[in-house]
């Protein structure tokens, strides 16, 4: 693998964030486009690739702040027999370069002239929400990367979440979190607009996938559109959990431990 041939492989990681040797559950392989190399070049260019050509493709991607990771058959499900998966990740022990912008976030979410504060509001909210979907009611914790295969979801029950969310918001009244009073200013169609935002962001980022359950309601496009998470999507999810909301379970804990010590002391205990 030349410098040009390592070049076209980032450029195509980059992008689909992923590559399978023999693509899974009947996907076709990605083909060649303007500039850019097919599927199964990528696969062959890093598969046939030296140790000193793989190390220099770890030092381009760590420069910017980003890992390649390479899976087997047996590493989980869904990888065919003889196959092989690369998923690029970031890098969570390296700082991500400022070129990683938001911007497609903010402009996938905006309506109107929200601020960039709102939409993150919108952005958190759905995250949380896609996860309660994706893990919650499946009793799966962020570790089980292996079950990312069952995790799936309507796009109306993400719909219909949102609108319990914002319900259960209201009834807080002036005791709903300030930030997220932003929330309630939504109007119309505005909740079905931002989840089908949502959704295309982590479709075009290959963290989900869209599946048919051969459901079709009269009057609603979306009704029979299914999301599947993606192996790449429950990988990084796994990484979220580890390092960037380890933090929530440490607080969670010390809640509990102050919870423990702030008990009244019961006279039986005592004696």
């Amino acid at each position: 693998m030349n410098m040009t041939e390592m070049g076209e492989v980032v450029a195509y990681l980059l992008r689909y964030r992923s590559a399978e040797r023999t693509p899974s559950g009947g996907r076709k392989r990605r083909a060649a486009r303007e500039g850019q190399l097919s599927e199964r070049d990528v696969c062959a260019l890093i598969d046939d690739a030296s140790e000193a050509e793989r190390e220099a493709l770890r030092d381009f991607l760590a420069g910017q702040g980003l890992r390649l990771k390479t899976f087997e058959a047996g590493d989980y499900p869904g990888i065919a027999p003889g196959s092989r998966y690369y998923a690029l990740l970031p890098d969570p022990e390296l700082e991500q370069p400022p070129l990683y912008t938001r911007e497609p976030v903010f402009e996938a979410l905006k309506l109107r002239q929200e601020s960039r504060a709102e939409l993150a509001q919108w952005y958190l909210q759905l995250w949380l929400l896609m996860h309660t979907l994706l893990y919650t009611r499946y009793n799966r914790a962020l570790s089980d990367v292996s079950r990312y295969q069952e995790a799936t979801f309507a796009g109306a029950e993400l719909v219909e979440l949102m609108r319990e969310q914002l319900e259960t918001l209201r009834a807080l009244g002036e005791e709903a979190p300030e930030a997220s009073r932003v929330l309630l200013e939504e109007r119309g169609e505005d909740i079905s607009r931002r989840v089908r935002a949502f959704i295309d962001l982590q479709v075009r980022a290959g963290l989900l996938e869209g599946l048919r359950d051969g459901a079709d309601t009269p009057g609603d496009e979306d009704a029979g559109e299914v999301w599947q998470q993606t192996l790449l999507g429950a990988l990084e999810s796994e990484q979220v959990g580890i390092h960037q909301l380890g933090h929530l379970k440490a607080l969670a804990q010390g809640r509990m431990a102050d919870d423990v010590r702030d008990e009244p002391v019961h006279e039986e205990s005592q004696a």
